[in-house]
């Protein structure tokens, strides 16, 4: 009877013994993560993101919902706004000449006038300009700013300009300007050389859709975005600078030796 109890008494403590090691909990090493360097990751994700957004809009014309979180613009205003800056320099070049009477090209009869063929060479410029690809390299958060790196092809803007002359048989069946100018019964000769050229281009670029030539290899950029809340925005200054920096002054393999677009326009208002 005693070796009955003494058995009964030894299988106990082993069963205890086994109960009380599988309730041992074994210690491993997890990774502390620190708040602030996870802060910064965040940030420097939505700073890219946000960028993004931007120059899909400008650079590649897609629209999205979160382009009013990093513009706090729709779509549509952003391009009424650059529109008008784009149109605005033009008709400042004329002020400076001191062109002041309301004018017009006549072409098959039909009158165009300057505030429209101005408007038009804007909304060619921002056409072509929403077609250049990109990549993000790098953002580096300061503050409350986020300096972004790109690398990009922008239009050679020295090529833009070249097949504006070449297309003017093709567009206005070979008339000389001193035919425009003639018809167009205007004195101001600088005015109406200056429109004609801003014509051609809207003509082509614009209405018959040719792509403006992209340089060839890749370009850096490098723009700001400020935080305001949860994004990282863009400012109208900032906006604008990216569309001018759309075009730089080189040809289609980066060299530089002529005239852009811009330039052959100011040329053609100073020529006489």
């Amino acid at each position: 009877m005693k070796k009955k109890w003494l058995g009964l008494i030894a299988g106990a403590g082993l069963f205890l013994f086994v109960g009380c090691g599988g309730n041992q909990e074994t210690t491993e090493d997890t990774p502390v993560t620190n708040d602030s360097e996870q802060v910064s990751v965040n940030q420097d994700e939505q700073a890219e993101k946000d960028a993004k957004t931007l120059l899909n809009f400008l650079y590649q014309g897609k629209r999205s919902e979160q382009l009013r979180d990093v513009t706090n613009q729709s779509a549509d205003s952003i391009d009424s706004y650059l529109v008008s800056e784009l149109s605005k320099k033009q008709d400042e070049m004329f002020a400076e000449n001191e062109n002041r009477d309301d004018y017009y090209l006549v072409i098959d009869d039909s009158n165009y006038y300057a505030s429209d063929i101005v408007k038009d060479y804007a909304e060619a410029y921002l056409k072509q300009t929403k077609r250049i690809s990109f990549d993000i390299q790098n953002v580096n958060i300061s503050g409350d700013e986020a300096i972004v790196v790109a690398s990009y092809y922008p239009i050679a803007g020295l090529q833009e300009a070249n097949p504006i002359g070449a297309a003017r048989t093709e567009l206005f069946g070979g008339i000389d300007e001193d035919t425009f100018i003639r018809k167009s019964q205007n004195k101001d000769l600088k005015t109406i050389k200056s429109l004609i050229t801003l014509k051609l281009y809207a003509i082509y670029y614009g209405e018959l859709d040719y792509d403006a030539e992209k340089v060839l290899s890749p370009v850096e950029l490098e723009f700001t975005l400020t935080k305001k809340g949860d994004h990282f925005m863009a400012n109208d200054d900032v906006i604008y600078q990216l569309v001018k920096e759309s075009r730089i002054s080189t040809y289609q393999d980066n060299s530089s030796d002529s005239e852009t677009t811009e330039s052959l326009i100011e040329e053609s208002a100073s020529e006489y």
